[in-house]
């Protein structure tokens, strides 16, 4: 998850200058790293702006496996739409007082 985390504050920052990234950004980066990976998936089943479509996008999201996310690693299912894992705990300390992603 590093990789991701890392590539969203590049993005970010490259964006919107040094220091300015937050982690709600970092949701949405995630939710951009979902469905880049479901869509795709999607297709495969049906046309965009169908019924078949929509159900198989919802059933790709539903059934994530090891997506490394800006905030863990994605693994959803049916019943647990949040997807993270004990990965996702500790992904920063604070070192000298600033913000440090672990390795």
């Amino acid at each position: 998850m590093k990789r991701s985390s890392l590539a969203y504050k590049t993005a970010y920052e490259t964006a919107y200058g040094t220091g300015s990234v937050a982690t709600f950004g970092g949701h949405a980066w995630d939710a951009g790293q979902m469905l880049q990976r479901a869509i795709p998936e999607a297709l495969k089943k049906a046309q965009p702006g169908t019924p078949a479509f929509r159900e198989a996008l919802r059933a790709a999201l539903e059934n994530m496996k090891d997506l490394p996310v800006s905030h863990g690693v994605m693994n959803t299912t049916v019943d647990d739409h949040n997807g993270l894992d004990h990965r996702a705990r500790v992904m920063v300390e604070i070192v000298d007082g600033k913000w440090k992603l672990q390795d």
